[in-house]
């Protein structure tokens, strides 16, 4: 009797969660915004994929990309490059999210996202033979979370690196600290280094939580990766805060629509819950 209980629950649950995820699943077309001679885009360079260590392929990432109000995201995973092999076998559509082909190298000593790349660079190099790789193959090379446990990341290191993951959806004070004086520093030591924001998503409905966003001349891959190198980048945090030349991050607010594109994000996290719940019920 107990046993028919609760998986009566685990069933009603898992109901509720899927109603609550459908009414929740509107998909919002994304006006294309423009900024004197730049399109301005949203994007996240810190997207992990299956199969590798994410949960959805590159085909289901872009229609959380869409949801999610982006118009970019780099598919990456550790050491790895089975899922961006499935990119070119992707729709193309001007009104779907751009989908780039990219790593996270882990090292023990650093974590690098090298954007645009068309094969996977070997762990194993300092971070300058790194980024002179990432870019002998035709890519760009971000600093990921460099925070102080990766010791790497010194002054010559953020020198050569095109970009840096500024923002973060962070529960701890320190760590938000840490990325934004390593920014800091990396742009006192290049002024056109990249500020970047990102979600480091695996699993969790946090795609674009962090977000950068990009002023593009053309809206291709090359044209984000352009971007990059010359430093046309503002990234924002969860909370809001966004870092970068002052006067992107104006042209930013001006352009964009106050708060997140996503208007359900809380019930769809709510939805995920209660699926979960209502499956372990089922099983248990």
């Amino acid at each position: 009797m107990k046993t028919r209980a609760v998986r009566a629950a685990g069933a009603a649950l898992l109901a509720i969660g899927i109603a609550i995820g459908t009414l929740s699943d509107r998909t919002s077309p994304r006006a294309p915004i423009r900024s004197g001679d730049f399109w301005i885009l949203a994007g996240d360079f810190h997207v992990h994929a299956f199969p590798g260590d994410g949960t959805l392929t590159p085909f289901s990432l872009r229609e959380e990309a869409s949801r999610a109000g982006l118009d970019v995201i780099a598919v990456v995973n550790h050491n790895a490059f089975a899922a961006p092999r499935l990119i070119p076998w992707m729709s193309t559509s001007a009104d779907l999210p751009l989908v780039i082909a990219s790593e996270e190298i882990t090292h023990s000593d650093y974590h690098m996202i090298a954007v645009g790349i068309d094969r996977r660079i070997s762990p194993e190099l300092p971070v300058s033979r790194t980024v002179a790789t990432v870019h002998s193959a035709g890519g760009i090379a971000i600093a990921a979370h460099p925070g102080r446990i990766f010791l790497a990341y010194d002054d010559d290191a953020l020198s050569a690196v095109d970009g840096t993951e500024v923002a973060r959806a962070e529960r701890r004070e320190d760590y938000r600290r840490e990325y934004v004086d390593a920014f800091e520093r990396a742009r006192r030591l290049n002024p056109h280094v990249a500020p970047i924001g990102s979600s480091d998503f695996h699993a969790t409905p946090s795609l674009g939580a962090s977000r950068t966003f990009l002023f593009v001349r053309e809206r291709t891959p090359s044209g984000v990766l352009d971007a990059i190198r010359a430093g046309r980048t503002v990234a924002e945090n969860d909370r809001g805060e966004m870092f970068g030349d002052p006067s992107l991050i104006a042209r930013v607010r001006a352009a964009t629509p106050a708060g997140r594109i996503d208007p359900h994000p809380r019930w769809r996290r709510l939805s995920l819950v209660l699926a979960w719940c209502g499956l372990a019920g089922l099983v248990l």
